[in-house]
């Protein structure tokens, strides 16, 4: 593996790729205020076992990546799916298969409407749809069509919101109060696990507040379902039953909008990949990218 800065759609975007070059190639794509990272090594290793060249790359605002001031310069989905396909082209790449979680599912589906010739299949994990809805719904009290996050999910970022963590310690802190929410029962939160990579997180943030613009960001997206049904990357879909911010009907809503796209269904899994589950999804991914 090796970490590469590259320049793409006008900003540095941090990378880092694993296995072989010459094998069929996969983008992992992050969600909201979440760092590559958070495509864990160990999940990795499984996909490249199987064959795949995998790359993963901070979003812009996380990580070290390109991070912004949206009162001079705002973004939106569109500008990511261009970042994304800016990293295919900086690894020399016509087209890969795009793994996406929650808002990376978000993005993976943007460069499908936008980009369908640099996209050769869509995994869309835990993710949704819907715009700028889900943010309104935790910021702003809006009600959207789809099911809104469970009030725990609103409480804890409204939370942290009024009350930015200053220190490492208590950022570090946010972070884990914040995903030890969005997990199911199937498996308990990991908190050494996870400590661990926040710490990391952390360490490794060019500006760590920079991760809360992608809410701000996305607040005035629309909802992509009409858009959707014209896209004809093949697709499948990956949600878990206990998701508390995209509960399940989201991933049935994506199901719904693709045509010819299949679910998988996680059982007691929320907005996570625990490791417990690991071994599903890599068959899932594996033999959708092998088709």
């Amino acid at each position: 593996m090796a970490e590469r800065t590259v320049k793409a759609n006008g900003i540095d975007i941090w990378t880092e790729d694993f296995g072989n070059p010459d094998d069929i190639p996969i983008l992992l794509v992050m969600g909201a205020s979440a760092q590559a990272i958070l495509w864990e090594e160990g999940f990795i290793a499984g996909l490249v076992d199987g064959g795949r060249y995998v790359i993963r790359f901070d979003n812009r605002d996380t990580g070290q990546t390109t991070c912004f001031d949206l009162e001079q310069e705002s973004y939106g989905l569109a500008d990511m799916a261009n970042d994304a396909v800016g990293v295919l082209d900086a690894y020399g790449l016509d087209s890969g298969h795009f793994v996406g979680a929650s808002m990376g599912g978000m993005i993976s589906q943007q460069v499908a409407i936008d980009h369908p010739d640099r996209i050769r299949s869509m995994t869309s994990i835990m993710s949704s749809p819907a715009g700028g809805e889900i943010a309104r719904a935790i910021f702003m009290g809006e009600t959207p069509e789809l099911p809104p996050p469970h009030q725990k999910i609103i409480d804890v970022n409204v939370k942290y919101m009024m009350e930015p963590p200053l220190t490492r310690e208590d950022r570090v802190q946010s972070r884990l109060e914040s995903f030890g929410a969005l997990a199911g029962s199937r498996a308990e939160f990991d908190v050494e696990r996870f400590t661990a990579i926040f710490e990391r997180e952390h360490d490794r943030a060019a500006n760590w507040p920079a991760m809360n613009h992608h809410g701000l960001a996305l607040m005035d997206e629309e909802n992509r379902s009409a858009k959707l049904r014209g896209i004809s990357t093949p697709t499948i879909v990956i949600h878990g039953t206990e998701d508390p911010i995209l509960p399940y009907p989201h991933g049935e809503a994506t199901v719904e909008a693709i045509e010819g796209s299949r679910m998988v269904t996680l059982d007691r899994v929320g907005h996570e990949l625990p490791e417990v589950i690991w071994p599903q999804v890599w068959d899932e991914i594996l033999a959708h990218t092998a088709q």
